[in-house]
């Protein structure tokens, strides 16, 4: 087969092992209301089905890694795909509220393998800015994902339909299986004398926060992405309940924000090129900061819903800059650790984004300030990350 051929296949496998946990949130958030009368619980209970999927990813990925780099990275995915596709066929079969909680959660404990491998992959396969301008690549792949995924859960909810929802996740992980079981390289071999214990545990995380470089970094992504968890999970209610609109109108709304991410994802495969990734990951932070400031502003201001958008499309789509440099920067400051890193890192990413969103919850006060003050933080706090210590890898 023609390498550049097997090159965008290898990539486009990748782009949906990425996507897999942002499909698992984005794609039925439209239908968190039928949901809601389907299993006759509160709105806001649906909403903790979003925060258990992302402690369950927060929790596989603390092992996920570390498994990754002993016993190789095709073993531990594998099984997590095929959990993952279990446990969303089961998602569609349940008439349970409890066990539907259950199974998202373990659906983000099969996720999280997906979330991890892949980006250690990409470091196996991929150097230096070659990994960096791969990362790029995949954040544009899975930005389509926020874009498609709430306009088809916008079409598909009604009672008859939400559950079809599952079943196209469960569907693209499949896709991702046969990515997985033919052109997806091995990537870093297993050991020799394959042993896991808490010590070797202990030891490969110890590795990592010893380097400043990787702690620094791995806390901006982390950081950054629970600014977009904050939408994520209180869009639904602020934009249908507070600003009225449809649930088909949030799935093109919600995809017309993620359009920035894409976007900016492509202009960052040009900006890598000639300016230094510590530079552009600080200035797109900063302008995350004043658009946030803007974005508080205009909703004390009162200013109409078409021009609080701007702002807000300009904050996310900042993240396009932020989350692959910072991704690709964190796994190169620990090369030799590559699985441990990822791991790490997205158990940081996943744990602070279900920490914050549960803020969130708690500080829920029918308006949208605590969303639009949450995304503020997350990006203040990003910054104080990037400046704490200077960074050399």
């Amino acid at each position: 087969m023609n390498n550049k051929i097997t090159s965008v296949y290898i990539i486009s496998t990748l782009g949906i092992l990425t996507a897999i946990g942002s499909i698992s949130i984005d794609m039925y958030l439209p239908a968190f209301d039928v949901m809601a009368g389907y299993f006759k619980v509160p709105l806001a209970r649906i909403e903790t089905t979003v925060t258990l999927f992302l402690f369950g990813m927060a929790f596989g990925q603390i092992f996920i890694g570390p498994v990754s780099d002993v016993w190789g990275r095709k073993i531990p995915l594998r099984i997590g795909l095929l959990i993952y596709i279990i446990s969303s066929i089961c998602c569609v079969m349940t008439n349970s509220f409890v066990l539907f909680i259950i199974l998202r959660f373990l659906q983000g404990l099969a996720g999280s393998a997906c979330q991890v491998i892949s980006r250690a992959l990409v470091n196996d396969i991929y150097h230096d800015n070659n990994s960096t301008y791969v990362f790029t690549l995949l954040q544009i792949i899975m930005g389509i994902s926020p874009i498609l995924s709430p306009i088809i859960g916008g079409m598909l909810a009604s009672e008859d339909t939400w559950k079809y929802l599952f079943m196209i996740m469960a569907t693209v992980s499949g896709i991702g299986m046969v990515g997985c079981l033919t052109v997806l390289p091995a990537g870093k071999p297993a050991v020799k004398i394959r042993t896991l214990n808490f010590n070797s545990l202990v030891k490969s995380y110890g590795y990592c926060f010893r380097h400043p470089a990787f702690v620094n970094y791995a806390l901006v992504r982390s950081f950054s992405n629970s600014a977009a968890f904050v939408l994520i999970t209180a869009s639904p209610f602020v934009f249908t309940k507070l600003y009225g609109l449809s649930n088909k109108q949030f799935g093109f709304v919600f995809s017309g924000l993620a359009i920035g991410i894409i976007c900016a994802g492509m202009i960052n495969t040009q900006l890598i090129k000639r300016f230094d990734t510590f530079k552009i990951i600080k200035s797109a932070i900063v302008c995350q900061i004043a658009t946030g400031t803007l974005t508080v502003a205009g909703l004390y201001l009162q200013v109409s819903f078409l021009v609080l958008l701007v702002p807000m499309f300009i904050f996310l789509a900042m993240l396009g800059l932020i989350l692959p440099t910072a991704t690709s920067l964190y796994i190169r400051a620990v090369p030799s650790h590559g699985g441990a890193a990822s791991a790490l890192v997205g158990t940081l990413s996943y744990l602070s984004a279900f920490l914050i969103t549960s803020l969130l919850n708690l500080l829920y006060n029918h308006t949208a300030y605590p969303m639009v003050i949450m995304m503020w933080c997350c990006a203040v706090l990003a910054y104080f990350c990037l400046r704490y210590k200077k960074m050399t890898l």
